[in-house]
């Protein structure tokens, strides 16, 4: 029961909040923009919190996030960014794999097990070009990142 708690209150908005951090690392370290990454909520209620440098974090306990940044990036910045978010749901994949296998069958196991599928998930959900239908809640409607780059990429 504890480590169903644990994967649903810490796991899972720590991986969204790191996916999204991925997409504002790669917006701030290609260009001179600045990110605002969501836990949360894109709204003017999810106020800001804190920022580290150019990366400005408004941070409400959340299974959804967002990342928006300023200006205009150039479309290489832009896939970059873009592709930033999956490409750090796929690194904690593979870490919590990897981790998964060097502990005993136990109750951590099961917790870095879960980790990596989830991340899996995310990594999977958001890299295929799709459109989110309307069971994906906040982002219904929204093109995934996959879609976003793919759109970019025909321009």
């Amino acid at each position: 029961m504890l480590l169903f708690l644990l994967f649903y209150l810490l796991i899972i908005p720590a991986s969204v909040l790191l996916h999204e951090v991925g997409h504002g690392i790669a917006a701030v370290s290609t260009s001179k923009s600045h990110a605002h990454v969501y836990l949360g909520t894109r709204s003017k209620e999810n106020k800001e919190n804190f920022k580290l440098g150019r990366l400005h974090f408004h941070l409400n306990w959340s299974y959804v996030g967002f990342v928006s940044w300023e200006g205009n990036l150039t479309k290489r910045q832009t896939a970059i960014a873009l592709a930033g978010g999956p490409i750090i749901s796929l690194l904690l994949m593979l870490l919590f794999g990897l981790m998964s296998l060097y502990v005993p069958l136990d109750d951590l196991h099961s917790l870095l097990f879960g980790a990596t599928i989830f991340n899996c998930f995310q990594f999977l959900f958001t890299i295929i070009p799709i459109t989110y239908p309307r069971w994906m809640g906040v982002y219904n409607g929204q093109p995934s990142d996959g879609l976003q780059l793919l759109r970019l990429l025909k321009k």
